[in-house]
């Protein structure tokens, strides 16, 4: 009896010591469980708002103009912040470089990615910064002409100007007042061109096309560059205040509706009539074709789809008091719309301090 009661007395013990060991247990798997899913959830915070930073920085880069910063060269500081899915970007510009002679300034731009995702209890929102080190590179035009055809050029009578005296003051060195290949070349009357000389002539088609140094693949296929109205689907500008200066790319052949600025790119062929004049950058894919007294006052490119494999006639120039005229000023203006951010290679980091 003594015995039995013994061997009672030591199993509630027995029994508590287990249930102890058992809680144990359970309590390190439960915190076992906890830290992998705070370590798996952390994991993800990482990935998801090192995406938020760098997708920040490359928006701004690329389409700096759109968050309303236009200064070009960009200003000594700037800054927005970029709203992304599951989070948000606050990216920052600064001026590290200003060689207003030379015309180079350099940037250090950061991006701070933040997640807005519900985290776990007791951990603190995702945060990630990154950063690159970036020029301003400003737009430019290699300007052979007041106007260079690659299908070469025809022109009828004596009147008009096809000229590549400077129409801006001060005036930069003139260039040719017509380039064209030595096949079909230029023929008609030489006396409306001037310029140094008033007619270059490129030995091949190939040569010329080399001269002028545009991706008209890229602009017509590839959005080299970015216009600001597309035609169609969109509409011809009601006007074009002095400080507007836009890109508009004209697909297929179209009329010109009347007189503007900035920079043209029609994948076809272009038809000016009557008084209409445009002052900056035509890049025609087809044929020009002037009717009337016309006034094109930058720089003009004609037969750029010769680069796409198409075979098109000689351009003509019909008669008129119609003018032509290099104008680097206006090219400038127009050029001024391709000017934008460039990173500098191995100069992205993504340990840039947080404060």
């Amino acid at each position: 009896m003594t015995r039995l009661r013994t061997e009672r007395g030591l199993a509630l013990p027995m029994v508590l010591l287990l249930m102890v060991v058992l809680s144990v247990l359970i309590a390190a798997a439960i915190g076992a469980a906890s830290n992998e899913a705070r370590a798996n959830a952390n994991q993800e915070s990482t990935v998801d708002v090192f995406a938020l930073a760098e997708t920040g920085l490359e928006l701004f880069i690329a389409k700096r103009d759109s968050f309303g910063f236009t200064a070009a060269p960009p200003a000594a500081s700037e800054s927005t912040r970029v709203m992304l899915t599951n989070g948000y970007a606050d990216v920052v510009l600064t001026q590290v470089r200003q060689d207003t002679v030379a015309a180079r300034y350099g940037y250090a731009i950061r991006s701070h990615g933040v997640s807005t995702l519900a985290s776990l209890s007791g951990t603190a929102q995702a945060e990630r910064t990154v950063a690159e080190y970036a020029a301003w590179q400003s737009g430019a035009m290699t300007v052979l002409s007041g106007w260079t055809s690659l299908t070469g050029l025809n022109k009828n009578g004596n009147s008009g100007s096809l000229s590549g005296i400077d129409g801006c003051s001060p005036a930069a060195p003139p260039v040719a007042g017509v380039a064209v290949p030595e096949n079909p070349g230029y023929t008609g009357k030489t006396g409306p061109a001037s310029g140094n000389p008033p007619i270059l002539t490129y030995s091949t088609q190939q040569q010329a096309i080399n001269a002028t140094n545009i991706d008209w693949n890229g602009m017509v296929n590839n959005n080299a560059v970015q216009p600001d109205i597309t035609i169609p689907p969109g509409s011809w500008p009601t006007s074009f205040p002095a400080d507007y200066w836009p890109v508009i790319k004209l697909v297929g052949d179209y009329s010109l509706p009347g007189s503007g600025q900035g920079t043209l790119i029609v994948t076809g062929n272009l038809t000016i009539n009557g008084s209409a004049s445009w002052n900056g950058v035509v890049l025609v894919g087809g044929n020009l074709t002037s009717n009337g007294n016309n006034t094109v006052e930058g720089a003009v490119v004609s037969g750029l789809n010769i680069e796409l494999g198409q075979l098109l006639p000689q351009g003509s120039v019909g008669n008129g008091t119609k003018t032509f005229q290099y104008n680097s000023c206006n090219v400038a203006k127009a050029m001024a719309k391709q000017s934008q951010l460039v990173g500098y290679t191995n100069a992205w980091v993504d340990n840039w301090p947080t404060y």
